[in-house]
């Protein structure tokens, strides 16, 4: 290619990433303080899962049911999986995996959604109540990301 070609094809992909980039709109910032929500459980989501949710979304009862969002949580569910490796006659590592369904709808706009959240960690460890006191922990944090996951889904279905 001679230098006029590169430069003409050059102009013409800086062109055409400069239109691209205008057609970019600013994201809206939402505020999940400023909804009303109504949150319905099932009977299989523990109570530490439905205490963040209710800590974070702080369900409100007004008597203005057209801008309220309605959320329905249900079949939770906790797996472990042992995974066993080497010549040792226990697991190497132990995964973790959590799951929601979640359904959620705002006027006219409905979502339903299955959120996962999975973890790893080694369980070569001789104490068997560090190996409770590991998976207690990642409970917690496998719990904290499907709380996560539910506020970045709630915020979407605004957008």
């Amino acid at each position: 290619m001679n230098m006029t070609k590169r430069k003409f094809l050059f102009m013409a992909c800086m062109i055409l990433i400069f239109i691209n980039g205008c057609n970019l709109n600013q994201y809206k910032y939402v505020n999940i303080k400023d909804h009303n929500y109504s949150i319905k459980y099932d009977k299989k989501i523990p109570i530490s899962l439905e205490q963040k949710i209710n800590s974070v979304f702080k369900p409100r009862l007004t008597n203005d049911l057209e801008n309220i969002y309605k959320i329905e949580i249900k079949n939770y569910k906790f797996n472990r999986y042992d995974i066993y490796s080497g010549q040792a006659l226990r697991s190497l590592e132990v995964e973790v995996r959590s799951s929601i369904e979640i359904a959620l709808e705002m006027n006219d706009k409905k979502v339903n959604k299955s959120l996962i959240s999975m973890r790893r960690f080694n369980s070569n460890e001789l104490n068997p109540m560090a190996d409770q006191e590991m998976l207690n922990f990642i409970k917690n944090e496998l719990i904290e990301d499907l709380v996560n996951q539910l506020m970045l889904e709630a915020n979407l279905i605004d957008m």
